[in-house]
């Protein structure tokens, strides 16, 4: 299994899941996995990865981003919060969760920036080990994020 650049095309094994001209980058995005491909894009290892790359599967509620530089991937996931009765200013959630939720179960936790008043994000991310698939990276990050929220709720 791998994930390759040829010219202007990327592949996951022998397929084409993005086109995209990359002008002297040393970084190429792939904006969306298809839904065929996540499977095959979830069961990936740091070595099936190559360096220089970063990954964007967006889903309805959540997207998980994939980093590798220097032959180390990182895999983070940005949720979104709907705080409808805006009951929290975006201060006080960052706050919150710089002071008490900065690392749960061992996953990083960040609040994001780009938060508005009735949406407030987070970022939680990991870096993928030798061996561990990005599936059960995600998996982590999924148990943390349900951890986060019983501390959190």
């Amino acid at each position: 299994m791998s994930l390759k650049i040829i010219d202007e095309n990327i592949y996951l094994n022998n397929s084409v899941i993005s086109k995209k001209a990359y002008n002297e980058q040393d970084v190429v995005e792939v904006v969306s996995i298809t839904p065929e491909y996540i499977n095959d894009f979830y069961n990936l290892k740091n070595q099936d990865i190559c360096n220089n790359i970063e990954v964007y599967c967006d889903v309805d509620n959540y997207s998980l981003n994939l980093f590798k530089e220097n032959d180390q991937t990182f895999i983070s996931k940005a949720i979104e919060f709907f705080d409808e009765n805006e009951s929290m200013s975006i201060e006080s959630f960052n706050e919150l969760i710089k002071n008490e939720f900065s690392k749960v179960s061992g996953i990083d936790v960040v609040a994001d920036e780009d938060s508005i008043e009735d949406s407030l994000n987070i970022l939680l991310s990991t870096k993928l080990d030798e061996m561990e698939s990005i599936k059960e990276a995600h998996t982590k990050i999924d148990s943390a994020y349900n951890e986060l929220l019983k501390k959190i709720f």
